[in-house]
């Protein structure tokens, strides 16, 4: 059975990242919080927001492979965006490389780079971390 929690960054967090090819460099761990799944005692997927007042970077979005299509990614969006709310974000941009279907089936549509928040467009991920060529989405929550 799944389980999910906050949590804060930590070692099976970036090693988890880093098996499925994101990037950790960036992640500020008093800033960017996470929402772990777990299959009893092992982590099996996260997400992380980082709330800028409220506008919110949607990232970190991983799920061990053999946890993959069963719906995994969608529960952990949704996971995200009450963890955004709490918060008081009121808006989640994120970037992809690979991941717009998914980001589109949860509601998450294509904006242009130039229509993103200040805030959001200086962190290090959108401004340096991911290429200009990833797909840049918005979703209202």
């Amino acid at each position: 059975m799944l389980s999910f929690k906050q949590m804060a960054l930590n070692a099976e967090v970036i090693a988890l990242l880093r098996r499925v090819g994101l990037p950790t460099e960036d992640l500020d761990p008093v800033s960017t919080t996470f929402c772990g799944m777990w299959e009893d005692e092992m982590l099996c997927g996260v997400i992380a927001i980082e709330p800028y007042h409220d506008v919110g970077l949607l990232r970190s979005l991983a799920v061990s492979p053999a946890f993959r299509g069963r719906g995994q990614g969608e529960v952990l969006v949704g996971k995200a965006e009450e963890l955004a709310r709490r918060v008081g974000v009121e808006e989640l941009y994120l970037l992809t490389v690979s991941s717009s279907t998914l980001f589109e089936r949860c509601g998450f549509a294509h904006v242009a780079r130039d229509d993103v928040p200040v805030s959001i467009r200086e962190t290090k991920q959108f401004s340096g971390l991911c290429p200009a060529t990833c797909a840049v989405m918005r979703k209202r929550i």
